[in-house]
């Protein structure tokens, strides 16, 4: 409302002023241009000034050619037109509010709340050995912060502990700062070095030796010194074939044990010493087929006496007596190893093992003696016709039996020495001595003949007759098992052998 009436008066006031200015020119300018000597034809330019916040519009007019001034068509002034803002309070400022006038940029403010003043966070830092202590304030509003309550620095407060030197670190005193934790190190020690054993690790057959250092203080250790492995050091061992098992050759090392075998042999197979019994009335006849070498044995080519097979069957079981062995000797010539294979057996297929006292004549007369274990009597170093006596470990004659030999080889004859020619004299070119003469070659010995195989083996020069009892105890025996076990089926075969024949 204040302002409002203060423009009023002010355009009041204009309005006076300009027609008070009117009078003055069409009243008075007539009676001062007749007393002038010449009178201005104004001739008015036209400005429009427009109104402001606080002042009024106008139209100017201006002469050209004296600057004459008048003006007319007044408007009022605006009036500010102001926008409001609000500024909060902060801690050291209060609150208010701006006015601003859009127009002119005219401004006032308004107060609307005190200044808040600061919210302070207190932090204490305590001293340290090398730093001050303090109270730091701390706004938690604007950030504004300030420090006070000094307090001087503590100072260190060090412990000493004395490290000993190793092989390689050196020894030294270190200071330790008991407040803070602050160390240093002074009083340095030279490194004591490495004081090494040796432990010497002998080469095998496989890996190489080396020497182990080790140091007596710290325990280091490095290998150095190596040395080339010894290698295996076998020994051989022949395992002969047998009649069914392959022979091989063992290498064994006699330092670590490795093992490999080799030089693999077929099994020999069985070599059989044939031993045929007879049938008799009684019982069946059969070979028995016996191995030099293992003893296995079997029997074949059953033949009967001539009967018709039937064998009938007691009305009382018969108990046998306890066999008892009567051993024969059986005797074949094995010439293609040349040797006498000597087998005593009984009936029941069971064999006797001792050594033979052995008597070799050749057809020159000569005798060699030998004792014998085992079943074969050696003749391969012997030639021609040789007569063996077999007999056993108390000397009684068992058998005599004639082999045939390699033959003898021909002794080379000897040449004559070549004559030695005379010294030769001296003439103007000496002579060449003739060629002594080249003995003649020696005869090479003859091959002995491949023996002839036997049709049956070699029989005794002088059979003995013992043991035919014991052949017959034997059949008995056999014939009681076969009634026992197995009469049954043997019959029947026989019967129908029997009727196909008819």
């Amino acid at each position: 409302m204040t302002k409002t009436i203060k423009s009023t008066v002010v355009t009041l006031a204009v309005s006076a002023a300009l027609f008070l200015s009117g009078l003055v020119c069409t009243g008075f300018t007539t009676a001062s241009a007749a007393s002038a000597d010449e009178v201005c034809n104004h001739a008015y330019e036209q400005t429009e000034v427009a109104a402001t916040c606080t002042e009024q519009g106008y139209t100017k007019y201006t002469c050209a050619d004296c600057g004459d001034e008048k003006k007319d068509n007044y408007t009022e002034a605006k009036g500010h037109a102001y926008t409001e803002s609000v500024v909060a309070a902060t801690c050291t400022t209060a609150g208010y509010k701006l006015y601003s006038c859009a127009d002119c940029g005219n401004t006032y403010t308004e107060q609307t709340e005190a200044a808040k003043g600061h919210t302070f966070e207190i932090v204490v830092v305590p001293n340290t050995c090398t730093h001050k202590g303090y109270t730091t304030h701390f706004c938690t509003t604007c950030g504004y912060e300030y420090s006070d309550n000094y307090s001087d620095e503590i100072k260190h407060s060090y412990t000493e502990n004395e490290v000993a030197p190793t092989c390689t670190e050196q020894g030294y005193t270190e200071h330790t700062c008991e407040v803070c934790g602050d160390i240093y190190f002074d009083n340095y020690i030279d490194a004591l070095g490495h004081t090494y054993e040796a432990v010497i690790t002998e080469p095998t057959c496989l890996d190489g030796g080396f020497t182990t250092y080790t140091c007596a203080t710290c325990e280091d250790s490095y290998i150095a010194d190596y040395t080339e492995p010894n290698g295996h050091a076998y020994t051989e061992t022949v395992n002969a074939a047998t009649c069914v098992t392959y022979g091989f050759t063992d290498h064994t090392c006699n330092d670590c044990g490795d093992r490999f075998v080799t030089d693999y042999v077929a099994p020999k197979g069985h070599k059989y010493l044939d031993i045929l019994v007879p049938a008799t009335p009684d019982s069946l006849g059969y070979t028995r087929h016996i191995c030099v070498d293992c003893n296995y044995s079997y029997l074949s080519d059953y033949v009967t006496s001539g009967d018709i097979g039937y064998i009938p069957e007691p009305e009382e079981p018969v108990i046998p007596e306890i066999h008892k062995h009567a051993y024969e000797v059986q005797t074949m010539d094995d010439s293609e190893n040349m040797s006498v294979i000597v087998m005593r057996v009984c009936a029941c297929g069971d064999t006797k093992n001792g050594y033979y006292t052995v008597t070799f004549t050749n057809d020159e007369g000569e005798v060699t003696e030998a004792k014998v274990a085992g079943n074969k009597i050696d003749y391969s170093e012997m030639y021609g016709q040789i007569i063996i006596s077999i007999a056993d470990e108390n000397g009684e004659s068992l058998k005599t039996v004639v082999v045939t030999a390699q033959e003898k080889p021909v002794e080379p004859t000897i040449p004559d020495e070549p004559t030695v020619p005379d010294e030769p004299t001296v003439p103007d070119e000496p002579n060449q001595p003739d060629e002594p003469n080249v003995p003649d070659e020696p005869t090479e010995p003859n091959q002995p003949d491949e023996p002839t195989e036997p049709d049956e083996p070699n029989t005794d020069v002088t059979e003995t007759k013992k043991g035919g009892n014991g052949v017959a105890v034997a059949l008995f025996v056999i014939l009681v098992v076969l009634a026992l076990g197995g009469v049954g089926g043997f019959i029947v075969y026989k019967k129908v052998k029997a009727k196909k024949q008819k």
